[in-house]
């Protein structure tokens, strides 16, 4: 069986999100004895080296339009591309490739699969245009796709309350860590181990980044924060930030490796997260052992559940990053080990990649 995955920037993973995702599924679905291609946008199409079992289609884009009408060119080719090759199935990591679902055949519709992601229109640095194109894909995908998957229960309901249908929950996953440790990224980076908080997040402003900032210079403990700086929001946040000693710009950080140092080794694990359902980068803290105070929120508290502390207020926030400062060393331990079983039981790669073998033949029999 063929199966096509599209809506994403490719494997192996750069950029975390959908494209672990999608390098993780393909893998696990590859084993299985599944042919799997995933999509990329390339602006030079030239053949694409298999990652391990897994084929790569790059999908040409115009690389000098804007970002995101190459976003759009990007869907529309490899909605095209998917029905010319004839895939069994085609997983859409996303809906904003729904916007073009209406003009094609409903034999075609049946065979995709959305992972409808989290409330992406609630994003605070959307504008009205934007806010509304996402709100119609949602819609669309919500009534021309073969089946939906919600990857957290609030999701799931939210699309049976919004639009009576119905979606397959399917929770994101996370790996335990097994990888070896880069040594070198404490010391390149200049903090202490345990001496430090970390944020690991896009820099928008549902993610809580400039709460987060000024909890920690008001309680003056350090952080460290992991994310670009390219965006409008970024850059006014580093202007803003930079010049306290105690609040690390570490700009953007991919490889795993040096991530899971910086979260095994860090104190508190900050998660500001507002807008979403099961959160990668929050389930990958919980894998790494963090202690972790997270922003109190439904997404948020089906995740981590009692594996962590919560705030609601500035001043809350502060609260917390003192209490867990200093936090004894033994309770440190019981909330990894909650969130280690939690990780296994609930947010497996092996668990996600069974739950889509079981939708994929579901709607390749029906």
């Amino acid at each position: 069986m063929t199966v096509a995955i599209i809506g994403t920037k490719g494997i192996p993973n750069n950029y975390g999100g959908f494209e672990a995702f999608a390098e993780n599924l393909s893998a696990g679905l590859a084993l299985k004895g599944y042919s799997v291609t995933v999509f990329q946008p390339v602006t030079k199409v030239i053949p694409l080296k298999p990652f391990g079992l897994v084929n790569r289609l790059g999908v040409k884009v115009t690389h000098w339009l804007p970002q995101y009408i190459q976003r759009i060119q990007y869907n529309l080719f490899s909605l095209k591309l998917a029905k010319r090759n004839n895939y069994d199935t085609v997983i859409c990591c996303g809906h904003s490739p729904a916007l073009f679902f209406p003009f094609f055949s409903k034999i075609f519709r049946k065979r995709l699969i959305v992972n409808m992601d989290g409330l992406e229109w609630k994003r605070e640095k959307w504008g009205w245009i934007a806010r509304n194109l996402l709100k119609t894909t949602e819609r669309l995908a919500a009534n021309f796709s073969g089946a939906l998957v919600a990857d957290s229960i609030e999701i799931k309901e939210y699309i049976k309350k919004q639009y009576n249908k119905k979606a397959t929950y399917i929770a994101y996953g996370a790996s335990l860590n097994e990888i070896d440790e880069d040594n070198n990224i404490i010391e390149r980076i200049g903090i202490k181990l345990n001496e430090y908080g970390l944020l690991i997040a896009r820099l928008e402003p549902e993610n809580s980044i400039y709460k987060a900032i000024k909890a920690f210079i008001d309680t003056n403990k350090t952080l460290v924060i992991v994310g670009g700086t390219e965006t409008k929001y970024a850059k006014k946040i580093w202007h803003q930030f930079a010049k306290h000693n105690n609040i690390i710009f570490a700009g953007s950080i991919y490889h795993p490796t040096s991530l899971n140092t910086l979260r095994k080794g860090s104190r508190v694990y900050f998660h500001g997260h507002t807008v979403g359902g099961t959160n990668p980068s929050l389930l990958e803290a919980m894998a790494a052992g963090c202690t972790i105070v997270a922003s109190d929120n439904r997404f948020n508290r089906e995740t981590l559940g009692n594996g962590g502390f919560y705030y609601n207020s500035q001043s809350d926030l502060e609260k917390e990053i003192n209490r867990i400062w200093d936090l004894p060393i033994t309770l440190r331990y019981e909330m990894a080990r909650k969130n280690e079983i939690r990780i296994k039981e609930q947010y497996s790669w092996a668990g996600v990649v069974k739950k889509y073998v079981e939708l994929i033949n579901c709607i390749n029999n029906g």
